[in-house]
């Protein structure tokens, strides 16, 4: 009759690091997931009034408050590229010429390096 002990058994130790392995492995493909799901071609609108924008920064950055849906207030900070189109009605102007305070129309992308600026367009308050 064979001994019990002598037989090889998986250690527990060697279980919990492949778990723990797997573990991490699933979580970082969730989370890669979620980037490339977040990162998508639909642009975006919000109207609203401009809280600040730095166009001396780089890059630089508009932060718009307005209205989602019914009544939900929503706040959208974007990067502002080079060539993004800002217009006052028809004629294009500089981010230079928006000021705090401003109502406007932000369209906007979202992408793996955070929110971008599609177009800008002042409105006559």
């Amino acid at each position: 009759m064979k001994n019990d002990l002598t037989q090889p058994r998986p250690s527990l130790l060697g279980v919990l690091v492949i778990g723990a392995v797997l573990c991490v492995a699933l979580a970082g493909l969730g989370s890669f997931l979620t980037s490339v799901y977040a990162a998508s071609s639909t642009v975006h609108e919000i109207r609203g009034t401009v809280e600040s924008v730095n166009a001396g920064e780089d890059p630089p950055v508009i932060v718009v408050k307005g209205r989602q849906g019914s009544n939900e207030a929503i706040v959208v900070g974007a990067v502002v590229k080079q060539g993004v189109t800002i217009l006052r009605g028809k004629k294009r102007i500089g981010l230079d010429q928006i000021h705090s305070g401003d109502k406007v129309t932000l369209k906007y992308l979202k992408t793996r390096e955070g929110l971008t600026v599609r177009s800008i367009v002042l409105h006559r308050n």
